[in-house]
């Protein structure tokens, strides 16, 4: 027993002059297993003598999760002064604790590894003065209850050279200008967190929280989400311009209803948003670019409303899986392998007022009584697709009306577990093919069907509907086809939301004409402007972009199918320039000085009017 008792000391007396000592991997999963055999060199495993776990070098090998694990565990422990390197494992952590009670994590170093520390479901533990040199997360907690979170963190704790900012029960503060490589706030009520700045760390997490803002967050490289929400219900991310390059998503809504998230840019995320199992949720005036998935709604999500979107070369722009009543409305894509995704397992979604010009599939849908209306869809290889779904899903009381599907090589695709689809007073206009139906679904409903811009049937009794069905492949048949477009409510997409205005033209001369115009004011209908809009439709609108403060923005016009003249101008409508833009161009058209509103008309409409070069604008 007194040699047992000597080695302790001359180990201890080791330790205390800084002299690490290597050693394997330590696993402690109850307390009995606090023993020197798991790197214990002293304590009693009180809270005045804890059992101390003190100055190792720890080397994790290939195929092992952790450095240090402890498990299970209600006694007092220090662990000090370790160096945990080469963890490897993205499964694992170089330190990590669960189901403990206590304990303490201080001094210690953490390098070449892919996650640092990790404590879930425990109570009470004080970590302080870590080095988190990581890959991948450096600090994590993970819980089921806000007790879960209860830990104190100093902001000693760095994670790849940045300070851990960790808040346990805040009510009221507004925390603002942080810089960090990690923050939390836990069991927290009302509270702001404004401008916090995260470059290759943790993100944000908000975790069993109410009534949560988030503005202004400026997150790159995170290496796990960016910003995670969970069971924080009525949290609000807002106005926060780049939330970039995260290994997960951009923003996670986790089991939180009523979150919203508005005027965020988040891009090249290996998902933008995503939205599980939260009811509620709304995202709103977002733009998403560069992410495999731009939204993703799952988990059996109710009610989530996706609107006024942004979305640029997503491969899915919008996907949608297991849920209930998701409505994606007024919102623009362009060049995705598919705008809006739909799985089987979604029931009632409804995509309404969209724009989605140069994309693979326009919506492709699995998903049952979903509505899909007003949508404008150019320049796809299916604008509409209810894939085959090989015995995984029967897509069944499906709706699809009012869309205008434009210069796609296929209008429509119906595969054979398509059951029960209304489709009606579409206008399916220079598609190559209008449709193939291999389901069993009813094209006129109501005694109309569509309008096909080939059609040439005649129509004997004058009543407006062809006497030629439309025959398609696979075996449906449209057997009222509209012979006019004139039925069609107003514009479709997002530019049939936009709000009207009639403004004021002047020319050097004088002359003043009134034109009525579509208001492009947010960064989603910017951003579509002109795109997808038929030429037939384009000729006689005209549409005023306005900033919100002056910029040096070009102009594009891919997808833009008729030329066009636009003219700029200051703040005060005084002229700037003006220019005339090639259908189709690969050009891109500015002005010499910042301007605050540009207005596109076909080109030669203001000659028409008979106005001159030089014009001013006024607004109402």
């Amino acid at each position: 027993m007194r040699r047992a008792i000597a080695m302790v000391l001359i180990t201890g007396v080791a330790f205390l002059f800084g002299v690490a000592k290597e050693r394997g991997p330590i696993a402690i999963l109850s307390d009995a297993q606090f023993t020197p055999e798991n790197g214990v060199v002293g304590g009693t495993g009180t809270a005045a003598d804890p059992y101390l776990i003190v100055g190792w070098e720890i080397r994790v090998p290939s195929g092992t999760l952790y450095g240090i694990r402890i498990e299970n565990t209600t006694a007092a422990f220090v662990v000090r002064g370790c160096r945990v390197s080469g963890s490897m494992d993205s499964r694992g952590a170089a330190i990590y604790l669960q189901d403990v009670i206590g304990g303490t994590v201080e001094d210690c170093t953490v390098t070449d590894s892919i996650n640092g520390i990790v404590i879930e479901t425990s109570r009470g533990v004080t970590v302080r003065d870590n080095f988190l040199g990581v890959r991948g997360v450096g600090f994590q907690v993970l819980g089921l209850e806000a007790e879960h979170y209860r830990h104190a963190v100093e902001p000693t704790n760095t994670v790849n050279g940045q300070p851990v900012r960790y808040y346990y029960g805040l009510s009221g503060q507004a925390l603002e200008g942080l810089e960090a490589g990690h923050i939390t706030l836990a069991a927290s009520r009302n509270v702001v967190l404004r401008g916090a700045k995260i470059d290759q760390g943790d993100g944000i997490t908000v975790a069993f929280s109410e009534g949560i803002r988030v503005e202004g967050a400026d997150i790159s490289r995170a290496r796990g989400n960016g910003i995670l929400v969970l069971s924080s219900p009525g949290t609000v991310v807002r106005d926060s311009p780049r939330i970039a390059n995260c290994a997960l998503a951009g923003i996670a809504i986790l089991l939180s209803p009523s979150v919203t998230v508005e005027n965020c840019g988040v891009y090249a995320n290996q998902v933008g948003i995503a939205v599980n199992g939260s009811d509620g949720a709304i995202v709103r005036n977002n733009a998403l670019a560069a992410n495999p998935i731009g939204v993703l709604v799952t988990g059996g999500a109710k009610d989530t409303l996706i609107d006024q979107g942004l979305f640029y070369q997503n491969r899915h722009g919008v996907e949608i899986e297991i849920s209930q009543g998701a409505k994606v409305e007024r919102c623009a894509f362009t060049e995705s392998d598919i705008a809006v995704y739909i799985e089987g397992g979604a029931l009632y979604p409804r995509v309404a007022y969209c724009t989605m010009a140069q994309v693979g599939y326009g919506i492709s849908t699995l998903g049952s009584y979903g509505v899909y209306e007003r949508n404008l869809i150019a320049r796809a290889n299916i604008a509409i697709i209810f894939e085959e779904a090989y015995s995984q899903a029967t897509p069944t009381g499906n709706v699809v009306r009012h869309n205008v599907l434009y210069r796609s090589t296929d209008g429509l695709y119906l595969g054979t577990e398509t059951r029960d689809t209304l489709l009606y007073e579409n206008l399916i206009w220079n598609c190559s093919r209008a449709a193939r139906d291999l389901g069993k679904n009813t094209w006129a409903p109501y005694g109309r069907g569509n309008w096909y811009s080939d059609y040439r049937g005649a129509d004997e009794d004058g009543d407006g509907i062809g006497d030629v069905p439309v025959l398609f492949g696979g075996g449906g048949v449209d057997p009222a086809p509209l012979m006019s477009r004139a039925f069609y409510p107003g514009l479709p997409g997002v530019v049939g939301t936009m709000k009207e205005e009639t403004v004021t033209l002047r020319d050097a001369a004088e002359k003043e004409v009134q034109l009525p115009v579509r208001l492009a004011l947010l960064p989603y209908e910017r951003f579509i402007g002109f795109q997808a809009i038929p030429v037939e439709l384009g000729q006689d609108l005209a549409m005023l972009f306005v900033f919100e403060k002056p910029t040096v923005s070009q102009f594009h016009m891919r997808n833009v199918f008729l030329p066009l003249d636009i003219v700029f101008f200051a703040s005060d409508g005084s002229f700037l320039g003006r220019n005339t833009m090639e259908a189709d161009s690969k050009d891109l058209y500015g002005a010499a000085s910042p301007f605050l509103m540009a207005l596109e008309v076909p080109a030669g409409k203001l000659g028409e009017l008979g106005l001159g070069r030089e014009i001013r604008l006024k607004r109402p």
